[in-house]
């Protein structure tokens, strides 16, 4: 279907229709936010309905949280709202079922995540083909000749690069096109303060536990944040981890309330790390991902840190054995550092 046809078809969904809430998955990301706003700029401009952006979870990364604040993005919680006030429905960067998204009938879906046989809806556009949602919703600016606001290109510009490690992961032409037209309208002042956002010392903590928990063997490497005060501290380490010298497997796991929150991160092209997270918990509609990057939310029966431990303790096992490397033995990484900086890995 061509752009020209998904916009004549969101308006056709949306026509006689009044208010739209735009829903983000669980905890948003920068491509989840900036993709949410596109389309409530989009259908302002060519519908004029009301639009709405609502979230579950929490906004917890600093960058984020800048991003949000300095935007004036207004986003607002979806357990506060009267979901009847609405009368058309929107999912951005996720689909039904996948364990991070309220589970609702929606009217419109928008993702880049593989596609699950379950995701219907009168308008759904699934493209695993490229890195980033923000890039669908930048074709169809672009292609409906919707004038961008400065922030939106910011918020765009912004979620195009987080997504995509600054366009060196999961990178297609099609995002760095999107990328290219929304940088050249971007409030780059702004952008740097969202980049360079200042940390709060909770951020320092988990870090701190984060390396002297850490351990490796071979070109893995685990480690174990026990409590985080926001989920996406998870995904923060994982990624610093990967910078490991001779790393190409990262999985980082961490306690928020009664969830088990993973973040797998791979340097290997191949590597499917979306399928492997899957085989690595229990249920596999609890996890997804692409290539190189996916999570996943394991619900706990309750708060007590020994069940944790004991999941935390199997999932470290089963990621070395599903990598082949069955009764691994773990060393800390700081030690290895130390000890032998020509060989980290263990």
């Amino acid at each position: 279907m061509t752009n020209q046809k998904m916009l004549s078809r969101l308006d056709e969904v949306l026509r006689d229709r009044e208010n739209l809430l735009i829903i983000t998955h669980t905890n948003p990301d920068p491509d989840a936010i900036s993709s949410a706003l596109a389309l409530s700029h989009l259908v302002r401009e060519r519908t004029h309905l009301d639009t709405s952006i609502a979230y579950t979870g929490t906004i917890g990364r600093a960058e984020n949280l800048a991003m949000v604040r300095l935007l004036g993005i207004k986003m607002k919680k979806l357990n506060r709202l009267n979901l009847e006030r609405y009368d058309a429905l929107a999912l951005v960067d996720g689909q039904p079922g996948a364990g991070n998204t309220p589970n609702l009938e929606y009217d419109i879906i928008i993702d880049h995540h593989p596609r699950r046989r379950d995701t219907h809806a009168p308008l759904t556009v699934i493209n695993p083909k490229i890195g980033v949602t923000a890039t669908i919703l930048v074709s169809w600016l672009r292609e409906g000749k919707v004038s961008l606001t400065a922030p939106l290109a910011t918020a765009l510009t912004y979620g195009i690069s987080s997504e995509t490690e600054n366009l060196g992961r999961e990178t297609r032409p099609d995002d760095i096109a999107a990328y290219l037209f929304v940088y050249g309208k971007a409030r780059l002042r702004i952008l740097a303060e969202i980049i360079h956002a200042s940390y709060p010392p909770t951020y320092f903590h988990t870090l701190h536990r984060a390396l002297t928990q850490a351990v490796s063997y071979r070109q893995l490497i685990f480690t174990d944040l026990e409590e985080v005060p926001t989920p996406e501290l998870v995904a923060e380490m994982a990624d610093l981890l990967l910078r490991h010298r001779r790393i190409t497997w990262s999985l980082v796991i961490g306690k928020f309330r009664k969830t088990l929150i993973l973040s797998l991160r791979t340097s290997n092209r191949k590597g499917d790390a979306g399928r492997l997270i899957k085989n690595l918990v229990a249920d596999p509609n609890e996890a997804g991902g692409h290539d190189s990057m996916a999570g996943g939310a394991v619900p706990l029966d309750s708060d007590s840190l020994n069940q944790y431990r004991k999941i935390a303790q199997d999932l470290r096992e089963r990621f070395a054995r599903l990598l082949g490397h069955a009764g691994a033995s773990w060393k800390p990484v700081i030690d290895d550092t130390r000890d032998n900086e020509s060989d980290p890995a263990g």
